[in-house]
């Protein structure tokens, strides 16, 4: 089975209360789904942690425990700005590189083009999302099934 990350935007006033009672946050995200959704969502699949990896642009999130995910971390408004500005002056050839970087380190292989035509697709729609949720001023979830 494979661990899927998702990463939601919300109102960033709605997230103090989710922390203080973080099992709320499931309820909350089902109860949004329902109704369409919460402000945004953005699944980066089983990628997720490797994205987390080589994007040293998105500022540490908080850990959140007592949620129903194997792991939740929680960004308010602030940090999604930072991390949006960080994300927004990456270039394609630092995307690139890094990607080589990383797929040397795992193998000693290069990645093959279609590796990396995905991979700069996918940071493409990383980095719109967060550039998004930073122009509302919302926080960000990530939410690990």
């Amino acid at each position: 089975m494979s661990v899927q990350g998702l990463f939601y935007a919300l109102p960033r006033h709605g997230l103090r209360a989710l922390l203080v009672e973080p099992s709320g946050i499931d309820d909350y995200l089902q109860r949004h789904a329902e109704q369409g959704g919460p402000l945004a969502m953005l699944d980066q699949g089983s990628w997720w942690q490797q994205d987390m990896q080589r994007l040293s642009e998105i500022e540490a999130g908080v850990a959140v425990d007592g949620t129903l995910a194997q792991h939740c971390w929680a960004w308010p408004a602030d940090l999604v700005t930072d991390s949006a500005q960080g994300l927004s002056a990456i270039t394609a050839t630092q995307l690139v590189q890094r990607m080589h970087a990383w797929q040397k380190a795992q193998d000693g292989m290069p990645p093959d083009i279609d590796a990396l035509r995905y991979w700069v697709r996918r940071q493409a729609a990383l980095r719109s999302f967060w550039q998004a949720a930073a122009q509302r001023r919302d926080a960000v979830l990530l939410y690990v099934v």
